[in-house]
């Protein structure tokens, strides 16, 4: 990966743009010796929000998953207790051991 800081970005940034959209290959900027900012061909941008997106709508399906296995093993729970006032005092207390 190419780095330029940001004087070289003033004074050749059509042929630092075209780099990238040439070699598809992403840029670092940057300043004061630090990375600043990337710059990606559009692309690659656009392929990356997609990706990221996917990975919320997975991380929100498995917390909904996890939701629904933690209710079904409370459901499983109280049916087996005559008296839920254990279950509801160990669930207030914090603790979710089996019993």
């Amino acid at each position: 990966m190419d780095m330029f800081n940001v004087t070289e970005i003033r004074q050749n940034a059509s042929k630092i743009i075209s780099q990238v959209i040439k070699t598809k290959e992403p840029v670092m900027i940057l300043q004061r010796s630090k990375p600043v900012v990337y710059i990606i061909e559009a692309n690659a941008f656009e392929q990356l929000q997609e990706k990221v997106k996917k990975a919320e709508q997975y991380e929100k399906i498995e917390t909904t998953k996890k939701a629904l296995d933690q209710l079904t093993q409370l459901r499983s729970r109280m049916k087996m207790q005559p008296d839920s006032t254990p279950l509801i005092r160990q669930l207030r207390e914090g603790n979710e051991e089996n019993e």
